[in-house]
């Protein structure tokens, strides 16, 4: 009896040695990463790492952590709950937009490319299983590749669209609540249908993406207000979640102002996208934080930078300023580029992007690097030097 109690006392010794000894290197390494963070100096240095670590995730891209649990770690991982591949496509979109803003990097996108679609079939070697696709479709139709040899990744994603659509005619999110109509969806699919429409001269696709955008600003904004809902639901006729999330802002920001950019100068919406975007932008300003930032939760003071949203939020004021030539703008934009290098480590991973979303009303307490937040500030930053230095 005596040798299975010390036996018992030993294998549970050795298991709280291993989580207690796994959490604080988990600590520690989270520590040292963040050492001396934010001490870039010299943008165009800083810029040309936060490329090569781009560039770097492009051909591996890492998986986004999931559980916000600090302590019993080994727990989440045995469970699978430690990270979650779900994200992974708009994560690589997200990065490769950031390769199509970096020179020389023709071969690294052109490798990507070769090993998400067949080359002999020209459709994706793993099917996409959700509409998050859309932003990868979208940034895959705008690289060099030969159309012909794409389409048919293209139209596994129009298809997979098509069978999101609910019976109001607009995209859901996810098969298992087809009322629910979530603001991600705005980024995810409105400038793929956009580009794919005038690409393939389809302009049904185009009116789809109008209608998903007219559609949200109808049923989850508040009166006078162009900050969204997280969601709303169809049925019930309501918003759902909180208002000034600053992510969801970001999806609808990136689906307005790249739609806006896809679309001819003499199409009808065009116009109603450029006052979306000056409305947003304007509304969005007097959130900015003194050091150019933008919280997770806009309204919260207590609420802590997010990437995410800084960069988006630069993103768009960038493009009010392109539409009316009104220097805040810029000056805005450049207060989102100078926070973001604050929140870049030292070996050019900008970190603080609040994580995975758990559900409506449920966001990430954790903050760590986001590849999709990687490419889209060399995007946001190409842009804003090109119109600065020229």
């Amino acid at each position: 009896m005596i040798y299975f109690l010390l036996t018992l006392l030993f294998i549970i010794s050795f298991i709280l040695l291993i989580t207690l000894g796994l959490d604080t290197l988990l600590f520690a390494r989270n520590v040292f990463r963040r050492y001396k963070i934010g001490r870039w100096t010299d943008r165009a240095i800083w810029l040309k790492q936060v490329q090569t670590i781009n560039l770097q995730w492009l051909k591996k891209t890492p998986t986004v952590k999931l559980t916000d649990n600090e302590c019993y770690v080994i727990k989440d991982m045995i469970k699978g709950h430690y990270r979650s591949s779900t994200i992974q496509s708009w994560q690589e979109g997200g990065a490769l937009l950031g390769a199509l803003s970096t020179s020389n990097a023709d071969q690294n996108i052109k490798n990507f490319i070769s090993s998400k679609i067949d080359a002999q079939t020209g459709k994706w070697k793993e099917n996409p299983q959700y509409v998050d696709s859309g932003l990868l479709g979208y940034t895959v139709l705008k690289t060099n590749a030969e159309i012909k040899t794409i389409e048919p990744a293209l139209d596994q994603i129009i298809q997979l669209i098509e069978e999101s659509k609910g019976e109001d005619g607009t995209v859901f999110y996810r098969k298992g609540i087809p009322n629910i109509r979530f603001v991600d969806t705005i980024g995810f699919i409105c400038p793929f249908l956009t580009a794919y429409g005038i690409q393939f001269q389809k302009e049904e696709y185009i009116d789809l993406a109008i209608l998903q955008i007219k559609a949200y600003v109808e049923k989850a904004f508040l009166p006078n207000k162009y900050i969204p809902a997280h969601a709303y639901d169809l049925k019930k006729d309501m918003p759902l979640g909180l208002y000034g999330w600053g992510r969801g802002l970001g999806w609808f920001i990136l689906g307005i102002v790249d739609t806006y950019n896809e679309l001819p100068k003499d199409h009808t919406a065009k116009e109603y996208l450029k006052s979306l975007i000056l409305n947003t932008a304007n509304d969005l300003m007097p959130f900015q934080k003194e050091n150019g930032s933008f919280a997770a939760m806009l309204a919260v003071d207590a609420s802590r930078h997010d990437s995410s949203i800084t960069t988006l939020g630069g993103w768009l004021l960038l493009n009010a300023y392109m539409i009316t030539s009104d220097e805040k703008y810029l000056e805005a934009t450049q207060k989102c580029i100078s926070s973001l290098m604050q929140a870049t480590r030292r070996n050019g991973i900008i970190d603080f992007c609040q994580g995975d979303t758990k559900g409506i009303g449920l966001y990430a307490q954790t903050f760590d690097l986001m590849p999709f937040v990687q490419g889209l500030t060399i995007r946001l930053v190409t842009r804003f030097d090109n119109l600065t230095t020229h």
